[in-house]
């Protein structure tokens, strides 16, 4: 099902959207005809609210009616849909996003209203939190760093939360229970937001076949033995927005407790408790200096609190090299409180009718303290002691680490006749890595009132986080991985091409893009002989991609939508970093070998939506198509597995019993069985030759009352 894409081109990628956050109207795509939906909005992709079509980036925007159509219940479910986007959990319990092909944690940044939650000492995100309290969400496929710096890598996810009265609760399989309130009020130049919600569930519960010590007598999943998944999760979250006159505050605070899906190192291994915080709270001032001038100072402030009892090895386990019997298997705790403190500086001139400017600069201060590690076993030896320790001296290098940004950015855009062109430019100086300067430009001409094209160019970065750079705690298995203070910071330079055709009832959108992924980042054993792997910079990664989407409005109150993606992903090896023997392997295999293959190279998304009297059917339909091993070394190409397509759908069913209340009937993850890889090298395999079985099927009911 592959098509070599032959395509050159541009992308550029978006930024942020970082305080003004303009929720004027609430976009409802349902109540919009073909023509208005051409004219919608965005902020995302340049920090100023512009059309879609004329944002300098591939950005997708969904409102909570289309997602709550799909039957969304986290967002995982909203972002399954947009295309190019790959959504997997992993035998951690976290899930997983790729764009593009691009997985990796901190390679895409997560914003709620401008604002970051990724966790920068490992570069993860939340990315399955409820959608009760979202308004909509913005999505940009590309590069971002030319305005917010690092982690926008592969793209951005800007979360806008919601402005209204209401009250919902869903309940149904898995034991899920989830209850929300939205308020909101405002009088003269005053406004309150405020959301409180709490969810759980006890997950999707999945039967693992094998895993990768089947042979091994304390294993799970052992024989006639089986396992099954564990991945339950409780969170609680608050989110407010103040406004006073041009006086801005924002709040988000989400706390998570989860356990693993499968265990945290490839063994099934079921008790796990893993919780975390995410904290951002910013404060600003528009001051507005006569017509065309706005000057925005910023403060803001991010904590990350990560408390993990991880089991490695289930109860009972008896060590093959020191006979000891661990009672409650082999454990390890992790703890650590990353925090951020940072002030931003925008200035927004608007010159004339043509021509506008955004320029600014950031400064933050970025460390990680209390970072602690015990044990209820001694490494060495594989000793159990009950009691947890640091039985093996370890220094953990992390604790107490610091680092500094300075950035400064600039950004023009021109607009005169059919054309609109946007530059601009953001450089970077960390205290512990040096600079980085990423430029963007992007080209958009409406031919005519049907027809509009777009070019994009971009470069990115991510910075190394501080867990790939100081990391010397052994976490994951005996052996464990080392950080590289040695790193560079990977980077990105992506080509975009766009058109968009609109006849009658029908909208059809169509891209190409290339990148070049350069310096990335992962775990390589430099003896190739299972002992402790550190972080390096392996290699450099080519792709070449397309995708389209269409929408049909067949007649009022029903409408189908379709999209597709599709890439091809080639690996190079960095010759200065790795061992010689894996470049000449890789040398010697054909070019079909050489292709990154462990996530579906080519999606299929579709959907209907039919509304009749009081009552609306919606249904969604995802495909993926088959995945396999990658073969850049021999240990890759050893493990073999072949992950089968995937074809699942959801459906929603919905009645008004009043214009303020609605009840829906919701079906999520219905049809085949999906299947992942734990990760893209020599772990593939673990749990089987189809990998590591995703979440299945939900059924849940949802009430909501809108009180205004």
């Amino acid at each position: 099902m592959k098509k070599k894409i032959v395509s050159v081109l541009f992308a550029l990628l978006p930024l942020l959207a970082c305080a003004q956050v303009d929720s004027s109207r609430t976009t409802t795509i349902n109540d919009l005809s073909l023509e208005e939906l051409l004219e919608l909005k965005v902020f995302s992709a340049a920090k100023k609210t512009q059309l879609e079509s004329e944002a300098p980036a591939m950005i997708t925007m969904i409102p909570q009616s289309s997602f709550k159509e799909l039957g969304a219940v986290t967002l995982i479910d909203v972002l399954k849909f947009i295309p190019g986007v790959e959504v997997s959990m992993g035998s951690d319990g976290n899930y997983r996003i790729a764009i593009r092909g691009s997985r990796k944690a901190g390679n895409i940044l997560v914003l709620i209203n401008g604002q970051q939650i990724n966790d920068f000492y490992s570069g993860s995100a939340i990315f399955d939190m409820p959608v009760d309290f979202i308004e909509k969400v913005e999505v940009i496929r590309g590069p971002g760093s030319a305005i917010y710096g690092s982690n926008a890598m592969a793209g951005v996810i800007h979360i806008f939360t919601i402005s209204q009265t209401s009250a919902s609760v869903t309940g149904g399989t898995n034991t899920t229970l989830s209850a929300n309130v939205n308020y909101s009020t405002q009088k003269d130049k005053n406004k309150m937001n405020l959301s409180l919600g709490y969810f759980q569930s006890n997950g999707s519960r999945q039967l693992l076949d094998t895993d990768k010590v089947s042979n091994q007598s304390w294993s799970l999943t052992n024989l006639e033995k089986s396992y099954e998944t564990n991945r339950w999760n409780k969170d609680a979250y608050l989110n407010c927005q103040l406004v006073s006159g041009d006086l801005h505050f924002q709040l988000f605070d989400i706390y998570r407790q989860q356990g693993t899906w499968v265990g945290p190192v490839y063994i099934a291994a079921p008790d796990s408790k893993l919780l975390t915080n995410q904290l951002a709270t910013n404060l600003y001032y528009d001051y507005k200096v006569g017509d065309n001038i706005v000057i925005t100072p910023k403060i803001y402030y991010n904590r990350n609190s990560h408390n993990f009892l991880k089991q490695e090895a289930p109860d009972k386990y008896i060590s093959s090299l020191s006979g000891d019997l661990f009672e409650e298997g082999k454990l390890t705790h992790e703890k650590y409180t990353g925090t951020s403190y940072g002030s931003s500086l925008d200035i927004y001139i608007k010159a004339n009718e043509h021509l506008d400017i955004l320029t600014g600069s950031v400064f933050e201060d970025h460390s990680i303290s209390d970072y602690e590690l015990k044990r209820n076993y001694k490494i060495v030896g594989d000793q159990y002691k009950g009691n947890f320790g640091n039985y093996d001296d370890i220094k953990f290098t992390q604790n107490d680490k610091r680092r500094l940004v300075f950035a400064y950015f600039i950004q023009a855009g021109y607009r005169i006749k059919k054309f609109t062109v946007t530059a601009g430019l953001r450089y970077d100086d960390y205290s512990d890595f040096g600079q980085s300067a990423n430029p963007r430009i992007g080209i958009t001409y409406n031919a005519s009132q049907h027809i509009r094209f777009k070019g994009l160019y971009g470069k990115a970065f991510r910075a190394p986080t501080f867990q790939e750079l100081y990391d010397n705690s052994t976490t994951g298995n005996e052996y464990g991985t080392k950080g590289n203070t040695a790193l560079t910071p990977e980077d990105i330079n992506t080509f975009e091409l766009a058109a968009e055709i609109n006849i009658k009832k029908v909208i059809f959108k169509y891209n190409v893009y290339y990148t070049e992924n350069n310096n990335l980042i992962r775990v390589y054993d430099p003896h190739g002989g299972g002992s402790i792997g550190i972080y390096e910079n392996i290699g450099d990664v080519k792709t070449y991609g397309n995708g389209a989407s269409v929408v049909v409005e067949i007649k009022e109150g029903f409408s189908v939508f379709a999209n597709y993606s599709q890439f091809l992903s080639t690996f190079k090896w960095n010759e200065k970093n790795v061992r010689a023997s894996d470049i000449a392997f890789y040398k010697k295999q054909p070019a079909y070998y050489r292709e990154l293959r462990n996530i579906p190279t080519l999606r299929v998304n579709g959907g209907l939506s039919y509304t009749y009297r009081k009552f609306l059917f919606a249904a969604g339909l995802n495909y993926g198509n088959a995945s396999e091993n990658n073969k850049r070394f021999y240990l890759e190409t050893d493990h073999y597995v072949r992950i089968p397509y995937y074809v699942q759908g959801n459906f929603t069913v919905r009645y008004a019993v009043t214009p303020k209340l609605t009840i829906s009937l919701i079906g999520n993850n219905i049809g085949t069985k999906k299947f992942s890889d734990p990760e893209e090298s020599t772990n593939i395999n673990a749990f089987g030759l189809r990998g590591l079985i995703q979440p299945g099927p939900e059924v849940l009911l949802n009430i909501i009352y809108k009180f205004k």
